[in-house]
């Protein structure tokens, strides 16, 4: 016996829906599967630190650990922001895991995007920036991966977001 579904003049009808879905569903897939990739070039600027240093004092030993909060401004026009005007604020924690190596959690806030958490240990480069994983975001952040590079400077160093968005950032007003 022949199946009816591929015979005569119905088959491509009934094939038509199928057809469609498929089509629909083809093109769906690059959609969600495009990225972006972004790089932001800030200075952070810190305006909070509190040191949390244990037994034996005035030496980096395990346990000790380092609150902080830091102003991020632009280096150039970014985030709908000209050079030298703030565009967001990280706040966190670096915790010693031994008296040579750290790790360390926090979050920056990029007011009208929403914000990226970093975490993880903290590996120093041959040049002396630091890198850590951006492990999750927010709002327009939502789903990005990347790393956080954390350049030389006590009150003031470079911070290098290198980052891969599921979409592009919209800047806020805009739609």
């Amino acid at each position: 016996m022949t199946s009816r579904w591929y015979s005569g003049t119905m088959g491509p009808v009934r094939l038509l829906p199928l057809t469609l879905v498929l089509t629909a569903a083809m093109a769906v897939v690059p959609t969600s599967q495009a990225t972006t990739n972004l790089t932001l070039v800030l200075t952070s600027l810190t305006t909070v630190t509190q040191t949390h240093d244990g037994a034996p004092k005035g030496k980096a030993n395990k346990g000790d650990s380092i609150d902080f909060k830091d102003l991020l401004v632009a280096t150039g026009n970014q985030l709908g922001k000209k050079k030298g005007k703030p565009v967001g604020y990280d706040a966190g924690t670096v915790l010693y895991t031994s008296a040579t190596s750290q790790k360390i959690e926090g979050v920056t806030t990029f007011p009208g995007f929403g914000s990226v958490t970093f975490a993880g240990k903290m590996t120093t480069a041959k040049d002396g920036t630091t890198t850590v994983p951006i492990v999750s975001g927010t709002k327009q952040f939502k789903g990005v991966k990347g790393m956080l590079v954390i350049g030389n400077g006590n009150q003031k160093a470079p911070n290098t977001y290198v980052l891969t968005l599921l979409h592009p950032l919209a800047l806020p007003g805009s739609a």
